[in-house]
């Protein structure tokens, strides 16, 4: 069984997609736990504000198959790939994390990501503090204690909407 954490995010219709996804991820993955929700500025372009969040699960998938479930699940949700790369989403689903696995490949893992955005990386030391870093072994708590957090983030403050 390998553990993965997925980012998910969307800023078109938030609420909606979010949900959806996630129930969508939770029929695919063992569900474990997910992160608060946070709301974040877009990043590299002028567009909405992204709701973002970490899923923590386990698959016996391996991590190739991992890749193509989530982006059919971004594709059942409206995502359409080939565009912008900096653009609005419906829905955004990446594999942070797939065991400690260090693949220099695209998609790199561990996500380039966790140490740039804070978007990614808070949630990610929320629901996995004492997890190392595969690569430079720092804990996720620790890298957050000593992030750059010049990007806005706030948590939502009612989350009722969602039912995990």
């Amino acid at each position: 069984m390998a553990c993965v954490f997925l980012g998910v995010g969307s800023n078109s219709d938030r609420e909606r997609h979010i949900l959806n996804g996630l129930i969508d991820i939770n029929e695919h993955f063992n569900w474990v736990q997910r992160s608060r929700v946070y709301e974040s500025e877009a990043v590299g372009f002028a567009g909405h504000a992204f709701y973002n969040l970490v899923v923590e699960g386990t698959t016996t998938l391996d991590v190739e198959s991992v890749l193509e479930q989530c982006k059919a699940i971004e594709k059942a949700h409206g995502r359409t790939h080939g565009g912008p790369k900096f653009s609005p989403r419906t829905l955004d689903i990446d594999v942070l994390l797939y065991d400690d696995l260090v693949r220099e490949s695209e998609p790199q893992l561990p996500r380039a990501e966790i140490l740039e955005n804070a978007f990614v990386l808070l949630p990610l030391a929320d629901i996995a503090p004492m997890r190392r870093h595969p690569v430079n072994g720092k804990t996720y708590r620790a890298l957050w204690q000593t992030y750059n957090r010049t990007q806005q983030l706030a948590p939502l403050k009612d989350e009722r909407w969602l039912p995990f």
